[in-house]
């Protein structure tokens, strides 16, 4: 599954974790499946994984997080 470059270019902001938010959150509301989004995200991580990005992925899995419903309701996408 392809990795979008808004992904990439939301780590690469000021304030990664609420542009990365507010990117997946567009692509929900844009009608993407809630399970391609955990995939890309899941592949973007493993890539972040790989490449030594500690600090971007934490951002992604918290995303995640907000995506999958564990995190605090006002957050959740």
């Amino acid at each position: 599954m392809a990795i979008t470059q808004d992904f990439y270019a939301a780590l690469a902001s000021e304030q990664p974790l609420e542009r990365l938010r507010r990117t997946v959150a567009r692509e929900l509301e844009s009608g993407v499946p809630r399970e391609r989004l955990v995939a890309q995200l899941e592949d973007l991580r493993a890539d972040l994984q790989a490449n030594g990005r500690e600090d971007d992925e934490d951002v992604v899995l918290e995303v995640m997080d907000f995506l999958t419903g564990w995190s605090s309701p006002h957050m959740r996408l």
